[in-house]
């Protein structure tokens, strides 16, 4: 019993020893635990941001709305343009920025609840 036993472990080393893999450079493993560890602090980085982005985004929304809202009661021109027209212009540029940073925020925070 004792033959066969210290046969196989004579075969599991074997087989062991021709498993293991050479390295393609010395510092292989620690240039791969940095990536990887790079990878987890940019996530975490990116995270923040996006809730940045998304405090921001609401403030100049809310700050947007209320321009919009106060653009056609005021009495004087500005700029030499009549505040109505004024008030229609702007409300045209806040509205494309709001839909096309609202869509770049949602991209974004999906991709990062994906990764």
């Amino acid at each position: 019993m004792k033959d066969t036993d210290s046969q196989d472990d004579i075969f599991y080393k074997e087989i062991m020893a021709k498993s293991r893999l050479d390295l393609p450079f010395s510092d292989f493993e620690d240039n791969i635990m940095n990536q990887i560890e790079n990878k987890i602090l940019h996530q975490n980085t990116f995270s923040k941001e996006i809730k940045l982005s998304w405090v921001f985004f609401i403030a100049g929304s809310v700050f947007g709305i209320i321009i919009s809202l106060i653009l056609p009661k005021l009495q004087e021109s500005i700029m030499g343009i009549q505040p109505a027209n004024f008030a229609i212009f702007f409300q045209i540029v806040f509205t494309s920025l709001l839909f096309t940073q609202i869509d770049t925020l949602l991209k974004l925070s999906k991709k990062m609840k994906s990764n």
